[in-house]
């Protein structure tokens, strides 16, 4: 097999290629200021196609992730932000075509536009959230809960969901 490989290193560098290509990745931008956090309320507009299985799946997922960071509003709150979620670009690959053919078989992509506003109304974050996958590792799930991260953290202020301060106490109103 070795000897294979070394005589013919383009069809191994192809393969590699397909098994290892790029990796998940988030991209946010103006994430809400951290003074202007406050609990939040949100709403999933779907403007592309989604399964609904997918759908019931993102929102467990934001639902969760908001409640990890403390965000998400109490029944009964009365000064909370808006958090609007428009879902851009939703094309995520079968599972067992992603595991087979990799980045021959496409690439996941997950986009949403994400708008927060203030009890007032005001517009005080804004950005576009993308999350990417042309590997041949991963799931679906595992993708739509990266992106219920990378949401839940621009709101919490963070850039990407490796910067959010996590907490589980509740914002004081």
């Amino acid at each position: 097999m070795l000897a294979y490989l070394t005589s013919r290193p383009l069809p191994a560098l192809i393969m590699v290629a397909a098994l290892s290509a790029c990796s998940s990745t988030a991209t946010v931008m103006d994430a809400v200021s951290l003074s202007e956090r406050l609990h939040v309320r949100y709403e999933i507009n779907y403007a592309t196609q989604v399964a609904d299985d997918y759908k019931r799946l993102f929102e467990i997922e934001l639902r969760d992730e908001l409640v990890n960071v403390g965000l998400l509003a109490p029944d009964g709150a009365k000064k909370t932000n808006k958090v609007s979620i428009n879902f851009l670009t939703f094309r995520l690959r079968d599972d067992g075509s992603r595991l087979i053919a990799g980045i021959f078989a496409g690439t996941d992509e997950i986009k949403s536009e994400v708008v927060v506003s203030n009890s007032d109304g005001e517009k005080i974050g804004q950005g576009v959230i993308t999350t990417s996958n042309a590997s041949a590792w991963g799931t679906n799930a595992y993708y739509l809960e990266e992106h219920a991260r990378d949401i839940s953290a621009f709101v919490n202020g963070g850039g990407d969901s490796s910067s959010v301060p996590f907490t589980t106490s509740p914002l004081i109103d």
